[in-house]
């Protein structure tokens, strides 16, 4: 009896072993052919900004670069992205400057780039009595998100304003596609929002354009609020256990961005008609290819690493000021944490 436990026993040690090798040779295999393995990106949420993604994706810069992706539903709940890449179901993403508030507070992730100018607009209805930024005291802002860039955008031009982000409006979210219904219906005075929405709130039902941190023509009234000239709105983001772990990884990903944005900046037009065919932007009316395709021109795309750092130093300087870091935040070491130099 003895004997016979000790065989039963060796026999399903072997058929643990062998199992477990069979899931080995299938996630191997489901990699076969890329050298760098897989990463999963949260990229799907309708912004045009979203583009180095799809066409990384759809040009094959990401299989170029030895590397098999999936595209997925991108959480709009940043705890959720930071949750994300803290387990390891994220391994890069493309945003904003939004998350040096979650690096600081120990979001695994790092930039490693500039990607593209602004995309993002604050606005107020056609017949709004809101003219300037100060007339935004005391008003009521929707944006997609509690700590969402288009919160950013709209806090870094208010504390230019001597008016504080924190006390002196009062903050609501909505959807992307409700935030311009929101505001038609009087339920808040002014809105920040990221384009194709913002662009659609512009063309369709004629909204005004209060603060837009696309300051790619050097505009001395944009530049007083706080939009930097020539300033990335956007970067590339990759896991830290890329960065730490797998550089060789890190570099491959970083590469296959920055072919696709510059494939991007040379072709506009290819872009946008990528991007509306396969629905990763929705289209309408005037969220059409030619629309799409001007937005597109007016980012200059392409993956800037040394500038990239610099926008996020000032970035990081203004959302200190305006209470989103750290009042002690050094920032020139949150920087050095924050971003990742290849």
């Amino acid at each position: 009896m003895k004997f016979n436990k000790i065989v039963m026993g060796i026999l399903g040690l072997l058929l643990v072993a062998g199992g477990l090798s069979g899931c080995g040779n299938k996630q191997s295999a489901a990699t076969k052919g890329y050298k760098n393995g897989a990463i999963t990106i949260p990229a799907k949420n309708g912004s045009i900004c979203g583009a180095p993604n799809y066409i990384a994706y759809e040009k094959g810069f990401f299989k170029k670069n030895g590397i098999k992706d999936s595209l997925v539903a991108k959480p709009t709940n940043i705890s959720d992205l930071e949750a994300g890449f803290a387990s390891g179901k994220y391994d890069a993403l493309n945003g904003d400057f939004q998350y040096l508030p979650a690096i600081q507070n120990g979001a695994q992730i790092q930039a490693a780039g500039g990607i593209h100018q602004g995309c993002i607009q604050v606005l107020v209805p056609k017949n709004s009595p809101i003219k300037t930024v100060n007339d935004l005291k005391g008003k009521t802002i929707a944006t997609p998100g509690q700590g969402s860039t288009p919160q950013f955008v709209a806090s870094i031009a208010l504390q230019h304003a001597n008016i504080d982000p924190k006390t002196g409006v009062t903050w609501k979210t909505y959807d992307y596609d409700l935030l311009a219904k929101a505001a038609q219906k009087g339920q808040v005075d002014a809105i920040g929002n990221v384009d194709p929405y913002a662009y659609q709130a512009i063309k369709e039902d004629h909204f005004r354009v209060i603060v837009d941190n696309n300051n790619s023509k050097g505009s001395d009234t944009m530049a007083k609020m706080g939009m930097k000239k020539d300033g990335s709105c956007c970067y590339l983001y990759l896991a830290n256990k890329l960065t730490k772990q797998n550089p060789k990884k890190a570099k491959a990903v970083v590469k296959a961005y920055q072919e696709a944005a510059q494939w991007i900046n040379q072709h506009p037009q290819e872009t946008a008609s990528i991007l509306l065919k396969k629905k990763y932007v929705p289209s309408s009316q005037f969220v059409n290819q030619k629309n799409v395709a001007n937005l597109i021109a007016s980012y200059h795309f392409g993956l800037k690493k040394s500038k990239g750092k610099q926008d996020v130093t000032y970035y990081a300087n203004q959302l200190k000021q305006a209470g989103f870091l750290k009042a002690d935040t050094n920032v020139k070491q949150l920087v050095n944490k924050a971003y990742y130099d290849d």
